[in-house]
């Protein structure tokens, strides 16, 4: 196998230099600015991000080291199935863009779990964020460990050497360069990555003549499979599972994540975060795409001899970084390419990641315990705060990352569950404060805490069995005398019941143990597929919470207007007034809003509404947009020229 040369190093340098240097040059700007830096300079870049760094960011953020290691894996192991993950966004974008990305940039929060105080009360809010810092500390250390597997695997390195080193440089350019280096640098990193990935591809694809060849023999391995329409939730993967599944999974994402939140509203305005927003879907299809095709690139190249089988690799995770250095090595500057490919992967996720944490520790959990103290912080000491909480959160991620090379699964599936575990549950709590005004806080905390516990239960579950997964077929004929006598080690070994081995190399986790475990009753529940978790955790959320709210008297308490999506508003808008009044909307609207001391009588409306066309508005309680009166006065206002009402 190959090994480092001096132009690998140079090219691998290279990248970490610029990382660095991008954040040492937004370091020393805000040192020395005119202004004193304030932790929104810091944590939100001013509030005056351009589209197209916020754009390649959020591409970054889903462009884990995860994403570049384990979807080749996917494919090699699974088929390409998972591709149709890419076409989720079809309709996770649309929704995040026209819902949820609107609603929370018009409300200017810093944090978005500080919408849940103003909508339910401030242990929500506190309880939300922790449940988002555990989410975020275990998907960062996930997201260390993968790279740090590459790094051991392709340069010698020892894995807890990569550990520190990735952790530690994305720590600091992180905490002292805030926002604004973590957008460029993901800028960067994300051109890095596609690079990398289309010289890996481009160079295999012409080892084999073409990349028809190389899908015919994925084809001919059974790799080649896309709609298995399976209405299983226990099937591992399935179409409804890849579309509709990944669809809610995505939006636990982009629709109620800080990390996601927190690049939108770093835009000045609504319509800029959405064109950012849709720049990022293409890109991201893209991106799937590349490390789709190098999954198949790998296929083709170990069809006949599986690595893994023949005792080259210890884990399937490492498929890709030991493809590149035994069949791509000799290329001059391949290794380091790829080196830097997975190392900037993992920086602009981790980094994204970090800056979210940042801010959530300091906005949602520090800060109201400050004020509950007595204790104001001038905006320099929250600047000085907000690094040393990047510092301190990076600590604990790699002390945490060392821990993930614990879990006997694939580095995709383990990202998932824990977004899924974590995730779910916020979600679920955003769509109670959204869309439902009749929760009240009891319903809501209850419904968080109990989905919670119960998708911890079943994910940590799945590890613990080892539900088994079955897998597309190996060969191994391919294989020289020598990997022969290998692969016939490995049959004995996977048969001896006293040794320890990786679960990919046994199809059933008690094999080694010379059991077989009864998947039929309770036990059913830990087969539920990773793709399904946030939807099972938003139904549990959902149903608890407005069943907890129903028995404890619904929402008692005034809510102000702005902090509930106006459903029958938005549904019923492109009717004609007439219709709408038919079919009840602003009915319906009310009873959506059951709980709210807002809601008017008809008299009351009449009275409201009088006082809104008299000017008297500081006086008016009426609700603009969901009057059934506001079409009139609107025509009204604009045939007299009146000034627009706000």
């Amino acid at each position: 196998m190959a090994t480092f040369t001096t132009f690998d190093y140079c090219l691998f340098v290279a990248v970490l230099l610029v990382s660095f240097f991008i954040g040492l040059y937004y370091m020393l700007k805000e040192k020395f600015a005119k202004q004193e830096s304030t932790s929104d300079d810091i944590l939100m870049g001013g509030r005056d991000m351009p589209v197209f760094p916020v754009a390649m960011s959020l591409v970054a953020s889903y462009m884990s080291a995860i994403t570049v290691l384990g979807v080749p894996t996917e494919m090699y192991v699974f088929g390409t199935e998972y591709y149709l993950v890419a076409f989720s966004g079809l309709l996770t974008y649309p929704i995040t863009c026209f819902v949820f990305l609107p609603f929370f940039h018009n409300l200017g929060l810093s944090s978005a779990y500080q919408y849940l105080e103003l909508r339910f009360n401030s242990w929500t809010r506190y309880l939300a964020a922790l449940i988002f810092a555990i989410e975020m500390v275990l998907y960062m250390a996930v997201v260390l460990y993968a790279p740090a597997l590459a790094l051991n695997q392709v340069t010698g390195l020892s894995l807890s050497g990569s550990i520190l080193s990735v952790g530690a440089v994305v720590t600091f350019y992180t905490s002292m360069g805030g926002l604004r280096a973590v957008l460029w640098t993901d800028t960067f990193q994300t051109f890095v990555v596609v690079g990398g990935l289309v010289g890996i591809i481009a160079i295999g694809c012409t080892k084999f003549g073409g990349i028809g060849e190389v899908w015919n023999i994925a084809q001919q391995g059974g790799r080649i499979q896309f709609f298995n329409f399976d209405p299983s939730p226990f099937t591992r993967c399935t179409f409804w599972g890849l579309i509709v599944g990944s669809f809610i999974g995505q939006l636990t994402i982009y629709g109620a994540n800080q990390t996601m939140l927190q690049r939108y509203m770093s835009i000045s305005n609504v319509k800029n975060a959405q064109i950012a927003l849709f720049v990022s879907l293409p890109a991201t299809i893209l991106l799937i795409t590349l490390v789709c095709l190098s999954g198949l690139v790998i296929y083709a190249e170990y069809h006949d001899c599986d690595p893994l089988l023949d005792g080259k690799l210890i884990s399937r995770d490492q498929l890709l970084p030991y493809y590149v250095m035994e069949s791509l090595g000799g290329v001059p500057g391949i290794p380091g390419l790829f080196v830097a490919c997975i190392f900037s992967a993992a920086l602009s996720s981790i980094s994204s990641c970090l800056n979210a944490l940042s801010i959530t520790l300091l906005e949602d959990l520090l800060k109201p315990f400050m004020k509950y103290c007595g204790i104001v912080m001038k905006p320099s000491a929250e600047a000085k705060t907000a690094n040393i909480l990047g510092a301190v959160g990076g600590l604990v991620v790699i002390g945490f990352a060392f821990l993930s090379s614990l879990l006997g699964s694939t580095v995709l599936q383990i990202m998932i569950s824990v977004l899924g575990m974590a995730g779910g549950p916020l979600l679920g709590l955003f769509l109670m404060g959204m869309f439902f005004p009749c929760v009240n806080a009891k319903g809501a905390i209850t419904g968080m805490i109990v989905c919670t516990v119960v998708i911890f239960w079943i994910v940590v579950g799945s590890f613990v069995y080892q539900v088994p997964m079955p897998t597309l077929p190996f060969e191994t004929d391919g294989c020289d005398i020598a990997d022969g006598v290998t692969y016939a080690m490995n049959k004995f070994v996977m048969n001896t019941p006293d040794i320890s081995i990786p679960r990919e190399q046994i199809g059933h986790s008690q094999a080694a143990h010379g059991t077989e475990t009864d998947w039929s009753g309770p036990m059913v529940v830990y087969r539920l597929s990773f793709l399904w978790y946030p939807i099972v955790a938003i139904w549990i959320a959902l149903v608890v919470g407005i069943l907890v709210s129903w028995l404890t008297g619904w929402q008692s308490e005034k809510i102000d207007p702005k902090l509930v999506y106006p459903v029958s508003e938005k549904l019923c808008c492109f009717l004609p007034y007439s219709v709408r009044r038919k079919l009840n909307c602003f009915r319906l609207w009310k009873y959506n809003v059951r709980g709210m001391s807002d809601v008017l009588s008809d008299d009351e409306e009449e009275e409201e509404f009088s006082k809104l066309k008299t000017g008297k508005l500081e006086t008016a309680r009426l609700l603009p947009p969901m009057s059934r009166r506001m079409d009139s006065f609107e025509a009204e206002v604009d045939e007299s020229g009146i000034s627009q009402i706000t």
